[in-house]
C-alpha cells in the first residue's frame, strides 16, 4: 500500500511539474472611426496563430483571444495580469498582437531619437490633441516591463515568445495595406533627434530581471522605420510564422524559425525586414514541439457529394489536384488496408480545402477520420498584375493577353490583392513590388510589340522566382539544412582560414549579411535524416532571376561531393564565395534527395537542358521555365520525393 500511496504521489507531482503551454492572441481591426485609425484585417489572423498553436498542444482553454473592442488599453493589460496568474514555472507562453503600430514621442528621455514604439490598443488614438497625449498607447517601456515580469515568474526552464504583427513606421504609404504607416504621435512643438535608422524592432526595452529568468525572443513583422504590409487579407507576419510553423524540421531554434519566417516574408513583402530579438539559439518550446503534421483531420463529411472538407489549404501546401487518403483516425502509416477512400482537392483555399473522394463515406462523423497526402501538386506559378492609368490601354491589353495565354497571371483591379504593380513616368515603364513598391524593373524609351514582350518577359520571370521560393517538399527522409559561415581569407595566398565567431555576420535584426569586397564564406551542410542523401542549391534575386549556387561554374563539384551521410555535418572548403553589388536580399534555395541531382545545366540554359534519366526534381525545375501552362496546380512525372529549405542573406554596403 505505502508503495502504490508514493507511486500516486511521485506521478501527481509529475503532473503538476509538467510545462503548460499557455497563449494570448491580440487582435484589433475594427477601430471606431472616432480615433483616425483605418480598418485592417487583424481579425483573419487569429484562425492562422489559433490552428498553429493547436498543432504544437496549446489546449484550447490555455489559449485566450482578445478582439477588437476588447483590446483597450485596459482589456490588454486586464488580460496579460489574468495570464500572468495562471502560468506557473517552466510553463511556455505566446503573446501574438496584430493591429497597428505607431512611432509616439518618448515621455521618459530614454530614446536617442526621442521616439518611442508602441502598439495601439482600440482606444488609442492617431494624433495628438489637447484632451488626447498617448494615455492609450502601450509604449516599449510598458512593454519592456510586462516581459521583464513574465520572464521572471516563469523563471529558467520557461519560455516567452512575442510576436508583434503591426509596423511602428513614421512615414505614409500607397500600394498596399499597412498596419500603421501614420505620421508619429507627437506633440505640436515637438523637435526630433537625429538618429541612424536601427534594423531592430524599437520593441523591447530592456528591464533588468533576474539571474534565473526565462528566455525571451521576440519577433516582430517590420524594423522599427519601417511599414508592416498585409498578405491576402492576413498579416505578412501571422502568414510567415503559421507558414513557417506548418512546415518544421528537426531540431529547431528560434533563430532557425526566425530563419524560416524571414524566407517566407522575402517572398509576400519583399521590401519589409522582419526582425528578432532575444534569446534566439534556444530550442523552440524547450524542444517540445509537433513536426509537420503527416496528416489532416477532417471537418465535415458531404456523404451526398461524396466530398469532405480540411481545414487546410495553400498555406499547408495543399493545391487543387493534390491527390490524398481517408483512412480511420489513429492511423499511424497509410496501408492499402486502411484506406477508406481516395479522393483529390478540387478547391483549395487559403486555409481550407474541398477534396472529392472516389467512395462515399459510411460514417458521417468528421472525427473518425484522417487525411494523408498520397501526390503533391504546387501550386499555379501566376502573377496578379496591377496598372497604373498612366499606362497606355494597348500595353495593358497586351501583357493580360500574354497572361492568359501562357497561365501565368492575370491583370487585378486592385493594388491590395496585385503582387505588381506596372507603373509609368514618361517614357519609362516600371515593374514595382505592390508592398512597397520596390522597382524590379525598368523598360525605357520603349513601345509597342517591344514594350509588351519586355514587360510580360519579366513578369513571367518574376513570377517564376516567385515561385520557386515559396515551393515546399518535406518529405522527412531526406531532411537536411544548410547555411553560410564566414571565414577568414588570405587574397594572396587564396587560402580559407578560421571559421568566425558565431553571429559575426548577424545585424541587428538577425539576417544574415555580407559586405561585398570583404566578407568571404563556405557552405555548410547538415544531413538530418537517417540515409544519405544528395543536395544541390539555386540562387534567387529580388527581381526573380534564378542561378546556380551550388554546384555552380564558379563551384563544379561532383555529385560525390554534394552526398552526405546520414546525421553529418559538412563544411565545403573547396568553394568559398564573395560578393558583389547590388545591394539586396537574396534567397538560396535548397533540394536533397536520394539519388544525384545538379540544377546548374537546367538554370544556365533555361530549361532547355537536363541530363538523361534527370531526377523528377531537375525536369520540374525545367518545366518552370515553360511559359505555356495551365493554370491549375503543376503535375509531376514521376514521383517528387524531396525536401526542400532555404536561407536568406542580404547584401549591404561597408
Amino acid at each position: 500500500m505505502r508503495k502504490c500511496i508514493l507511486m500516486l504521489t511521485l506521478l501527481s507531482a509529475s503532473f503538476v511539474l509538467r510545462a503548460e503551454k499557455h497563449a494570448l492572441i491580440i487582435a484589433i481591426g475594427e477601430y471606431p472611426s472616432k480615433t483616425g485609425w483605418k480598418v485592417i484585417s487583424s481579425a483573419n489572423d487569429v484562425p492562422l496563430i489559433k490552428g498553429v498553436l493547436l498543432n504544437q498542444k496549446f489546449s484550447e482553454s490555455n489559449i485566450t483571444v482578445l478582439l477588437n473592442g476588447s483590446a483597450t488599453k485596459k482589456g490588454i493589460m486586464d488580460a496579460l495580469e489574468a495570464l500572468k496568474k495562471r502560468v506557473s514555472e517552466g510553463d511556455i507562453v505566446v503573446i501574438h498582437y496584430s493591429g497597428h503600430g505607431q512611432q509616439i514621442f518618448d515621455d521618459n528621455g530614454d530614446e536617442t531619437d526621442g521616439l518611442d514604439e508602441a502598439i495601439v490598443p482600440y482606444d488609442a488614438f492617431v494624433k495628438y490633441t489637447y484632451n488626447y497625449k498617448g494615455e492609450n498607447h502601450l509604449r516599449d517601456d510598458e512593454i519592456g516591463n510586462i516581459v521583464a515580469q513574465f520572464r521572471n515568474k516563469l523563471g529558467s526552464k520557461g519560455q516567452l515568445l512575442l510576436l508583434m504583427d503591426s509596423c511602428h513606421s513614421g512615414t505614409a504609404t500607397r500600394g498596399g495595406v499597412t498596419r500603421g504607416g501614420e505620421g508619429a504621435f507627437i506633440p505640436p512643438d515637438w523637435k526630433p533627434h537625429t538618429q541612424d535608422k536601427t534594423k531592430g524592432s524599437g520593441l523591447f526595452e530592456r528591464v533588468k530581471v533576474e539571474v534565473e529568468a526565462a528566455p525571451f525572443v521576440l519577433i516582430s513583422g517590420s524594423s522599427a522605420n519601417e511599414l508592416n504590409y498585409e498578405y491576402n487579407g492576413t498579416g505578412s507576419l501571422s502568414h510567415s510564422f503559421s507558414k513557417a510553423l506548418n512546415e518544421l524540421g528537426s531540431d529547431f531554434t528560434y533563430r532557425q524559425l526566425f530563419a524560416r519566417i524571414s524566407a517566407n516574408m522575402n517572398v509576400i513583402c519583399p521590401k519589409q525586414t522582419p526582425t528578432v530579438e532575444g534569446d534566439v539559439d534556444f530550442k523552440l518550446f524547450n524542444n517540445d514541439y509537433v513536426k509537420q503534421q503527416p496528416y489532416f483531420k477532417v471537418e465535415s463529411v458531404n456523404s451526398e457529394l461524396n466530398s469532405i472538407k480540411i481545414p487546410a489549404g495553400q498555406i499547408h501546401r495543399i493545391f487543387n489536384k493534390t491527390t490524398v487518403f481517408v483512412v480511420p483516425a489513429g492511423t499511424v502509416e497509410v496501408s492499402e488496408d486502411k484506406i477508406l477512400a481516395r479522393g483529390a482537392v478540387t478547391n483549395a483555399k487559403f486555409n481550407e480545402s474541398l477534396i472529392k473522394l472516389d467512395t462515399r463515406l459510411k460514417d458521417k462523423n468528421p472525427a473518425n477520420y484522417w487525411v494523408f497526402t498520397d501526390q503533391a501538386s504546387y501550386g499555379d506559378m501566376a502573377v496578379k498584375v496591377y496598372f497604373d492609368k498612366a499606362v497606355e490601354a494597348s500595353v495593358k491589353e497586351g501583357v493580360r493577353a500574354y497572361l492568359a495565354k501562357n497561365g501565368s497571371g492575370e491583370v487585378v483591379a486592385d493594388t491590395l490583392v496585385a503582387d505588381i504593380i506596372v507603373a509609368r513616368y514618361g517614357n519609362s515603364h516600371q515593374l514595382l513590388t505592390s508592398k512597397g513598391r520596390e522597382e524590379i524593373h525598368r523598360a525605357d524609351n520603349l513601345s509597342g510589340e517591344k514594350l509588351v514582350g519586355e514587360l510580360s518577359g519579366r513578369l513571367f520571370e518574376f513570377a517564376q522566382g516567385q515561385y520557386l521560393k515559396n515551393l515546399s517538399m518535406k518529405n522527412k527522409e531526406f531532411e537536411f539544412s544548410f547555411r553560410l559561415v564566414p571565414v577568414s581569407y588570405d587574397r594572396d595566398f587564396e587560402e580559407v582560414g578560421e571559421v568566425k565567431a558565431e553571429g559575426s555576420n548577424i545585424n541587428e535584426g538577425g539576417v544574415f549579411v555580407v559586405k561585398p569586397g570583404k566578407d568571404h564564406v563556405l557552405l555548410e551542410v547538415t544531413n538530418k535524416s537517417k540515409q544519405p542523401l544528395y543536395f544541390s542549391i539555386i540562387e534567387i534575386n529580388s527581381k526573380g532571376e534564378i542561378s546556380p549556387f551550388m554546384p555552380s561554374a564558379n563551384c563544379n563539384i561532383t555529385d560525390r561531393e554534394r552526398y552526405v551521410e546520414p546525421g553529418k555535418t559538412v563544411l565545403i572548403r573547396s568553394c568559398v564565395y564573395s560578393f558583389l553589388e547590388p545591394y539586396e536580399k537574396l534567397i538560396l534555395k535548397g533540394f536533397a534527395t536520394s539519388s544525384p541531382i545538379n540544377f546548374q545545366s537546367t538554370v544556365e540554359s533555361r530549361g532547355a537542358a537536363t541530363r538523361g534519366n534527370a531526377n523528377p526534381l531537375e525536369t520540374f525545375l525545367s518545366k518552370s521555365y515553360v511559359q505555356n501552362r495551365s493554370a491549375e496546380g503543376a503535375q509531376v512525372t514521376g514521383k517528387l520525393d524531396g525536401y526542400s529549405t532555404e536561407f536568406l542573406y542580404e547584401i549591404v554596403k561597408e
